[in-house]
């Protein structure tokens, strides 16, 4: 029986373990400090190892435990006018993108997340702010687009994450939206996931196995915040969103 169910983990290559084992690690890391990256580190190498549509589903189940300590902190410094219609307008998309990920070219949908994403990067790296404190329809609507990519390549963050970036608002506020929007998001994603047909028996033991050690991973990185500056966290959140999508497009 337990050798049936742990199937999926002993088919795993030493080359794929070493994949699997450092993109957690990573995304654990990433997030912890930055608020984000977990699907920006975890779904390319995973989507090597196992495909997209068995990718996207393990790391949406292996990113929400560990997130929920982070929670607490976020939900009294976030932003809510702005992550409420974020959260909603992303809410009501996902489904349309998840639509896209089962019936879409994979290889396409790489390249045009990869291109949005340095486009955006670049935009930022350039000096560009918003400028304005976000209005509930912009940041819906940037919630939306966000839906849309997390559905599609399981990158959801990218949209929000420079939104809130090219804002003015301090470092803190900017990593406790990014939290709160990508949980809820997490949990919508759930629904889609299910009625896709993407939760196998598969995607559940990779995922359980996992998650311990991306929660440990997401402490560390948690504790290495306190001693960053404001500087040191956009330049870091950019620098990985600009490698992550380079790697893609070069992979």
């Amino acid at each position: 029986m337990w050798e049936e169910l742990a199937e999926p983990l002993l088919r795993l290559s030493t080359r794929d373990w070493a994949i699997v084992l450092g993109a957690t690690v990573t995304a654990g890391l990433v997030r912890g400090f930055s608020g984000f990256g977990t699907a920006l580190v975890m779904v390319p190498p995973l989507s090597l190892v196992f495909g997209p549509t068995v990718a996207i589903p393990i790391m949406s189940l292996v990113d929400l435990p560990g997130t929920l300590g982070l929670i607490p902190n976020a939900v009294r410094r976030a932003a809510w006018r702005e992550v409420a219609p974020a959260s909603l307008g992303a809410a009501i998309c996902l489904p349309f993108g998840v639509y896209v990920l089962i019936v879409a070219d994979q290889e396409i949908l790489r390249w045009v997340m990869s291109a949005m994403i340095l486009l955006l990067v670049a935009l930022l790296a350039s000096g560009w702010r918003y400028g304005r404190r976000p209005t509930p329809p912009v940041s819906a609507g940037v919630g939306s687009v966000a839906g849309l990519m997390g559905g599609a390549v399981g990158v959801p963050g990218p949209p929000v994450i420079l939104f809130w970036l090219g804002s003015r608002a301090d470092a803190a506020v900017v990593r406790a939206n990014i939290i709160i929007f990508l949980a809820i998001l997490t949990v919508t994603s759930y629904v889609s996931f299910t009625v896709g047909g993407l939760f196998t028996r598969d995607v559940f033991v990779v995922a359980v196995f996992l998650m311990p050690v991306f929660a440990a991973s997401i402490w560390l990185g948690a504790h290495g915040f306190r001693f960053a500056s404001e500087r040191t966290f956009r330049l870091l959140a950019l620098g990985i969103i600009a490698a992550i999508a380079l790697l893609s497009l070069l992979g």
